[in-house]
């Protein structure tokens, strides 16, 4: 299972990896506005977890409205601005677009992937 689960997240690493290098090429920059927190379960220490909801408005003129994909709400006051970048072509593709939210969200999914890997060829190696 360690091994499914450090492929699987190598996956979305290297997803994620290739949408961030295309929007940085191809993307539009907008300013977002974060319209609330979303809360999810509990972090690792037992607390919610919160992910800021961004809203912003395409060159058409439409409206709309995503959620971050690392949790964390430092700086992202409700009502506060954020840098958004998308792809105009698909609108949903929209991130925000700070390097150190980038880099995270790519890094914490190949760590992880790195890991559980790592953590299921050792288990093979040693029989367990």
């Amino acid at each position: 299972m360690s091994l499914l689960a450090g492929l699987t997240l190598l996956g979305f690493g290297t997803h994620e990896a290739m949408v961030q290098h295309r929007l940085q090429r191809e993307g539009a920059r907008v300013r977002g506005l974060v319209v609330r927190h979303h809360v999810e379960g509990s972090g690792m220490d037992g607390g919610p977890v919160y992910f800021a909801v961004v809203e912003f408005v395409d060159a058409q003129g439409s409206r709309h409205t995503f959620q971050a994909g690392s949790s964390g709400v430092k700086g992202f006051p409700v009502g506060g601005g954020v840098p958004v970048r998308y792809l105009p072509e698909a609108p949903k593709s929209a991130r925000i677009d700070l390097r150190g939210r980038r880099l995270g969200e790519v890094a914490a999914r190949l760590v992880g992937g790195t890991l559980f890997l790592a953590i299921g060829i050792w288990m093979l190696a040693t029989g367990r």
